[in-house]
C-alpha cells in the first residue's frame, strides 16, 4: 500500500513503523504550513523526559504553502541544537556514527524547510538501508482511495499516536531517570540502536 504523509523533520518512531511497511511513500508537496506539527519539530529524550526541539522559521509562514516556508538563521540555533544533542545523546552507543553527518546537513543552511526535511529523511533511510520509493504529490487532493493510507496530520506533538502502549523498550540514555520514553524521534532510536533500528521498526503491525 502507498502511504501519504506531510513532510516531517525526524518523524517519531510510530511514523516510521508505518512507512517501513509501505510499497511506496507519497510526500505531500501542496499543503499549507501548519504550526505545532512535526514539520519543524522533533521529540528527543532528556533527563527530564520528552523535549521538543524546533527549527526556527521566518515570519509569514502561517500564510504560505509549505514548500515556500523559509528557515530563519537570525540566531545561532544550529550551534544550540548541536550542543543539545551532544548533552543528551553523547553517551549513546551510536551517537558518534550519526551526529556529524546530521549536523553537516543543518550547517548547509538550506533556505527552505521542505528541502531540509527531505535531506534528513533520505539520510535516515540510507543509514537503515530502507529502499522504499519516495514520491511527491502533484497537486493537493483532499481524499484518497483505499489504495492510499492517508496519514497527513495524524501524528502531532500534542496527540498520542496509539503506539505508546505497544512499542517495546530499547536502551535509552536516561532510562534510569525517566523510565522508558516511547515514541520519541527516529534519531533517538538511531543514536541508541544504530542500524538495528530497522529490525525494531519492522516488529510492529500497521495500525
Amino acid at each position: 500500500m502507498q502511504v501519504l504523509i506531510e513532510n516531517q523533520i525526524f518523524p517519531p518512531i510510530s511514523v516510521f513503523c508505518e512507512l517501513i511497511k509501505a510499497d511506496s511513500i507519497l510526500i505531500e508537496k501542496h499543503d499549507n504550513y501548519q504550526k505545532r506539527t512535526y514539520r519543524n519539530r522533533f521529540l528527543i529524550v532528556t533527563p527530564q523526559g520528552r523535549h521538543l526541539l524546533s527549527v526556527p522559521l521566518k515570519k509569514g509562514k502561517n500564510s504560505l504553502k509549505f514548500t515556500d516556508v523559509r528557515i530563519s538563521y537570525d540566531d545561532l540555533w544550529i550551534t544550540t541544537l548541536g550542543n543539545t544533542l551532544k548533552t543528551n545523546y553523547g553517551s549513546a552507543p551510536f551517537f558518534h556514527h550519526y551526529f556529524n553527518p546530521i549536523m553537516d546537513t543543518f550547517n548547509k543552511r538550506p533556505v527552505f524547510l521542505f528541502d531540509l526535511n527531505n535531506e534528513l529523511r533520505n539520510y535516515v533511510f540510507n543509514c537503515l538501508s530502507i529502499e522504499i520509493p519516495i514520491l511527491f504529490t502533484q497537486d493537493y487532493i483532499k481524499t484518497y482511495g483505499d489504495e492510499t493510507m492517508d496519514l497527513r496530520n495524524r501524528y502531532l506533538p500534542v496527540k498520542k499516536s496509539g503506539y505508546e502502549k505497544i512499542l517495546r523498550s530499547y536502551n535509552q540514555v536516561f532510562e534510569d531517570h525517566t523510565g522508558f520514553v516511547p515514541d520519541a524521534s527516529i534519531i533517538d532510536l538511531l543514536f541508541n540502536t544504530g542500524k538495528y533500528a530497522v529490525n525494531y521498526l519492522s516488529d510492529y503491525p500497521s495500525k
